[in-house]
């Protein structure tokens, strides 16, 4: 049984209180290691369509019960291990792994939800987030994964997320033991009982068609870091603004993701897709003559991974947003400069400043210097 302890866990009280994502997104990824990732998920739902139904508190409670349920199995268990260790591949962590799925599968009802099978099933939060399968059992591979690493990282278990081409139907994630200088081999749950493939596995039936070099864009097989993680909640936070054709804060989450990743072009590649989206829509709504916009950081908004170009494309179109949504600013110019009316005394030019609590912008007229 050498290899690692297990701490005895305790259950703790509800609470509600959660940080918000950019709070995490600011860490540095040790001290992001030690967040759990239980908060860290919940805070990319939080603000989202329908995420006003998340008892946080709730999810907690939950949660540390189950993994009193897993830790009281696996240690009544432990004997059968000890004399039949080659019913376990002779492996204590695929014991453990075996025991955590049992209990939640077999004893909690988690399961996969069957109507997230077909290729057109819709998604809305609570399958793309922890709450939902936490209230109902009911999960899918973007679920499923996170509380089994929620579960096994409060016993002290080396989990982690790994995400892989998935076919037309999106990514797919499964998790992972990856212990240092110990045991290596994936978790997969989303069907029936524990099934441990081996990467190639993911290389072929509906995981093929990606090439090496998609596989290294998107950084596929990896063990996700702690970063690594934030960044694919953020885009799973993404994907749901952009399916509520909310693009602003769908480029915020993309633009974040990756700055905390800059090494996966996936996400920088969806930025500037989604950038030019936003853009096309603002441009839309900007009357003729609409004034130019010029935009300065006095504090830094995104860290300096995010390509200053990136940065300050998507601060100029906030900046350009804030005005066209100004109803003082509309009265006065917008819509009449959208009728054909031209004053005087119009803005020619917009100075957007940008600290982390706002953006104050000044106006520069035709008539003064």
């Amino acid at each position: 049984m050498a290899g690692f302890t297990v701490e005895p866990t305790t259950l703790t009280q509800p609470t509600l209180t959660l940080r918000p994502w950019q709070d995490f997104a600011r860490l540095g990824e040790e001290e992001l290691g030690r967040q759990d990732i239980v908060e860290v998920h919940l805070a990319c739902a939080m603000g989202l369509p329908g995420s006003e139904k998340i008892d946080v508190g709730l999810c907690r409670f939950k949660l540390d019960y189950w993994t009193r349920r897993v830790e009281a199995h696996t240690n009544k268990m432990l004997p059968q291990f000890r004399r039949k260790r080659y019913e376990y591949n002779n492996s204590v962590a695929y014991f453990r792994i075996l025991c955590l799925i049992t209990v939640l599968q077999r004893d909690l009802g988690v399961h996969y939800n069957p109507d997230k099978i077909p290729e057109d099933a819709v998604f809305d939060l609570e399958d793309t987030f922890l709450h939902g399968i936490i209230r109902n059992g009911a999960g899918t591979c973007a679920t499923l994964p996170v509380l089994y690493a929620a579960v096994g990282r409060r016993l002290g278990y080396p989990l982690k997320l790994v995400t892989v081409y998935g076919g037309p139907k999106g990514n797919h994630c499964f998790a992972r033991w990856d212990e240092p200088g110990g045991e290596r081999f994936n978790v997969e749950a989303s069907g029936q009982g524990l099934s441990c493939h081996p990467d190639d596995y993911y290389r072929t039936g509906r995981y093929a068609g990606q090439s090496l070099a998609h596989e290294k864009a998107g950084q596929f097989f990896q063990s996700k870091t702690p970063r690594m993680e934030l960044a694919s909640f953020l885009a799973e936070r993404a994907i749901v603004w952009e399916e509520n054709q909310q693009l602003r804060p769908c480029v915020e989450a993309y633009a974040w993701a990756t700055a905390l990743v800059p090494e996966n072009s996936f996400y920088s590649n969806t930025l500037k897709r989604r950038m030019n989206d936003w853009l096309a829509q603002l441009r839309t709504k900007e009357p003729s003559g609409f004034p130019s916009v010029y935009v300065k950081e006095l504090e830094p908004i995104y860290p300096p991974s995010l390509p200053l170009d990136l940065r300050v494309g998507i601060l100029g179109m906030v900046a350009t947003d804030n005005l066209l949504n100004d109803a003082r600013h509309d009265t006065w110019w917008w819509s009449r400069m959208r009728q054909g009316e031209q004053r005087e005394n119009s803005p020619i030019r917009a100075d957007a400043e940008f600290r982390r609590d706002g953006c104050d912008i000044g106006l520069r007229f035709a008539s003064r210097n």
